[in-house]
């Protein structure tokens, strides 16, 4: 975090919220420590999320926008990251699934069927370590 531009450190800061402190820190993680990822991940939250900062668009809206962009894209894994942001934002399933289905009418069925696939094993993934969790505590 040396030497790092006051428009990285927002990108940072808009990350962190954007993503929750959970999903940001596994995000780090499981990051790789050399020079294509490190400059990879400057230019994202130099560029890419300190431009979440503007005004116009809440999280929510940014991250329906960013469901159907990525849809469109065919960017499975990225997809995978910003459907458990949507959760962070406050979008509930029911929403993300109505993003996913209206992106079949632009996008094709195939790539909506996709974005389906990934949101119901994310959705499972969510139940399954909520039940982890509240085992641990009884």
């Amino acid at each position: 975090m040396e030497n790092m531009t006051e428009k990285q450190l927002l990108g940072l800061k808009m990350m962190n919220g954007f993503f929750g402190e959970d999903l940001f820190n596994e995000l780090r993680e499981a990051s790789r420590d050399d020079l294509p990822s490190k400059v990879g991940s400057e230019y994202i939250a130099e560029t890419c999320f300190s431009s979440y900062a503007r005004p116009g668009l809440t999280f929510q809206q940014r991250s329906l926008m960013n469901i159907g962009m990525l849809i469109a894209l065919n960017r499975g894994p990225e997809l995978r990251i910003h459907i458990k942001a949507a959760l962070n934002n406050g979008l509930s399933e029911e929403q993300i699934v109505e993003a996913c289905r209206h992106a079949m009418v632009y996008c094709g069925v195939p790539a909506g069927r996709d974005a389906l696939s990934l949101a119901s094993e994310i959705f499972n993934e969510k139940k399954t370590s909520k039940g982890t969790e509240r085992a641990k505590l009884t």
